[in-house]
């Protein structure tokens, strides 16, 4: 391979790896910003992290594995529902199902308060998203990469979809006033796609637990 060919697949591997990535961030906070309540809602769940957690520190008496998911505001509170759902669990039987129920319904309200998002009631146990999946699995194993590739994947064909649009509008636009609006609504959506994009960002995770 000569050189100048070399340097040319060179920059085009790094040029593919840096989409990759702009692509991987640009989505996951995408993702979190315009879908805050979906990506969060399976916090709602009887099998979602906060639920879990809050079963565990019945069965266990211990109050700190579930203090994890509130604010400082929100602890007095749920420390006085697990005093009094502890004293029901312990008594064993459907007191010990009704105990669990109850403390687990308040932990997801009080972790949501603790988000600044709203409570609709504990849901049934279900699977999460795939993309939720993903990123819990990515936690366990330590590896981003199909993180990555799963949302560069997204990224690329949403961005290029849109971007074939506005550009084939533009060929034409010159013909006709109907023409002309089919490459302004295009362009548009196209221009408007990217910068809320880019805005996302560099705004960042809209809440958090706590904040």
């Amino acid at each position: 391979m000569k050189k100048s060919e070399a340097k040319l697949a060179e920059k085009s591997r790094k040029k593919t790896t840096i989409m990759k990535m702009a692509g991987s961030l640009v989505m996951v906070l995408m993702f979190i910003a315009f879908t805050s309540q979906q990506t969060y809602a399976h916090c709602d769940r009887k099998n979602g992290p906060v639920a879990v957690d809050a079963k565990e520190a019945l069965r266990t008496g211990n109050f700190s594995k579930v203090a994890i998911w509130i604010g400082e505001e929100q602890e007095e509170e749920l420390r006085d529902k697990f005093r009094q759902s502890l004293s029901v669990y312990q008594k064993g039987g459907d007191s010990k199902e009704l105990a669990t129920e109850y403390f687990m319904s308040n932990t997801v309200r009080l972790h949501r308060a603790a988000e600044g998002m709203p409570f609709t009631g504990l849901k049934p146990a279900q699977a999460a998203a795939k993309d939720i999946q993903v990123a819990e699995k990515a936690l366990k194993t330590g590896n981003l990469d199909p993180v990555m590739d799963m949302f560069s994947s997204k990224m690329e064909d949403e961005a290029q979809k849109w971007f074939q649009k506005a550009l084939e509008a533009k060929k034409n636009k010159d013909e006709s006033v109907e023409a002309g609006r089919e490459w302004a609504d295009k362009y548009v959506k196209y221009i408007i796609y990217l910068h809320k994009l880019y805005q996302k960002i560099e705004a960042g995770p809209p809440h958090g637990v706590g904040e």
